[in-house]
């Protein structure tokens, strides 16, 4: 059974993703009717569309992490066995990864749109708005078969000290495997897309007009801070692997173990989009804001999580379930 304090943060967490889910239906609602009843440019369109794409996957992840902190106080209160709604369990704990790889695949959709504007301008349907509508269903079937060897190797189990069904953070391999599937597949296609639209730029002539040379610097922009996004996902990662290899070693998870794979993961997913929908609607400093909501979003809520991980030695999923419900609630807001 969790300690007290534990159980105020689940209790805490499980209010935050509540009131997180009710500001992402609202904001997705909002997006989706002005989608549908103004008409749009194409490329304002298929924005609209990477926006619906990555609340759609932000909501359905929150939900998750909201049925994980239900059954923990539930467990908790009332010691249910909520092992006994197997497949419900199983699927919770093999569909949470999948929904993480498909934000990072939401980068790589928007990255691509920018090369096809770049580099293949002439052919037009790799620019129609069907075609970015399609892709993350095609996406979606992808990371699910990928992510079925956790299932086929049983690596997704019930845990019993939090009441719910994932990975072990001291299966390492497994942890690997979904590490790797989860984002090292879409970080490769965003380096390949980056220095194809380099060595593109760099071998064009002078011809072209200084409308085109603009619209190609801009698409080369928004490349690169999404690189940058990616970046900074990454060098949050690296303390969580440092944490998985030392729980292998000494066979004892660390409570920051899981911060880096939760907390931070979909708000640096979404303050990219907040900018590119503030960008087209008022004249900003660009830098500016962006530094704003990095500190939003991430530095400040990781600093809260870490601080309260390592003195109250929380449980390694509890400490990431509340970073991930407080970024997305800072998002909300």
């Amino acid at each position: 059974m969790m300690n007290q304090v534990a159980f105020i943060l689940c209790l805490t967490t499980l209010i935050i993703c509540s009131v997180s889910c009710l500001f992402s239906c609202a904001i997705l609602i909002c997006v989706i009717h002005h989608l549908c009843h103004n008409r749009l440019q194409q490329e304002d369109r298929i924005i609209f569309i990477h926006c619906i794409n990555i609340y759609s996957l932000v909501l359905a992840y929150i939900g998750i992490i909201a049925s994980f902190n239900i059954q923990t106080v539930l467990g908790n209160l009332y010691e249910y066995d909520f092992n006994s709604s197997w497949p419900w369990c199983i699927f919770a704990g093999y569909i949470t990864p999948i929904l993480i790889g498909c934000i990072y695949w939401a980068f790589v959709n928007q990255a691509f749109f920018r090369l096809c504007r770049v580099v293949y301008p002439s052919i037009r349907w790799l620019q129609l708005y069907q075609l970015y509508i399609i892709l993350p269903f095609i996406e979606l079937v992808f990371s699910c078969i990928l992510m079925s060897l956790i299932l086929f190797l049983h690596s997704v189990v019930y845990l019993p000290t939090d009441y719910y069904c994932f990975v072990p953070f001291t299966n390492v391999y497994s942890m690997l495997w979904l590490a790797f599937n989860g984002y090292g597949n879409q970080i490769g296609v965003l380096s390949f897309i980056y220095i194809r639209i380099t060595i593109f730029l760099r071998r064009q002539t002078n011809t072209q007009t200084l409308i085109v040379r603009q619209r190609q610097e801009r698409d080369f922009l928004i490349i690169r801070r999404i690189l940058i996004i990616v970046g900074v996902l990454i060098s949050l990662g690296i303390p969580a692997i440092v944490f998985l290899v030392t729980a292998f070693i000494t066979h004892e998870e660390h409570p920051l173990t899981g911060i880096g794979a939760s907390g931070a993961i979909y708000g640096l997913s979404l303050f990219s989009i907040v900018e590119r929908l503030n960008a087209m609607k008022t004249n900003v400093d660009h830098h500016r804001f962006i530094f704003m909501q990095l500190i939003l979003f991430v530095v400040f809520p990781m600093t809260i999580i870490i601080s309260l991980a390592t003195i109250l030695r929380m449980n390694v999923g509890h400490a990431a379930h509340f970073g991930g419900a407080l970024v997305g609630f800072l998002f909300g807001i």
